[in-house]
């Protein structure tokens, strides 16, 4: 039960830094997308999955110097799960009529 509940929670800390980072665009980085319509510009911002990024690679580091590295498969689970939540609810996505 513990193991279910931090992987809920460090989803939910993944989830929430992804959709900050997506909506605040620290960093003002996009990148383009095919479009298929001329009137239509789409483009990923990547800056959430970058924060996200950021965070996981920071507790796998917390981990490994605390030689706790039998909960990384559980935090990278956690990742995984965070991104897909992100992605399917199109966080960073942004679709401007031209």
């Amino acid at each position: 039960m513990k193991k279910v509940l931090t992987v809920l929670a460090q989803s939910v800390l993944f989830l929430a830094v992804f959709a900050v980072g997506s909506f605040l665009n620290p960093f003002h980085l996009h990148w383009a997308l095919a479009s298929s319509s001329p009137t239509v510009s789409r483009y990923f911002v990547p800056d959430g999955l970058l924060l996200a990024l950021g965070v996981f690679l920071a507790i796998v580091i917390v981990q490994a110097l605390r030689k706790r590295m039998c909960n990384t498969t559980w935090t990278v689970v956690a990742f995984l799960l965070a991104i897909a939540v992100g992605y399917a609810i199109k966080l960073g996505f942004i679709t401007h009529d031209i």
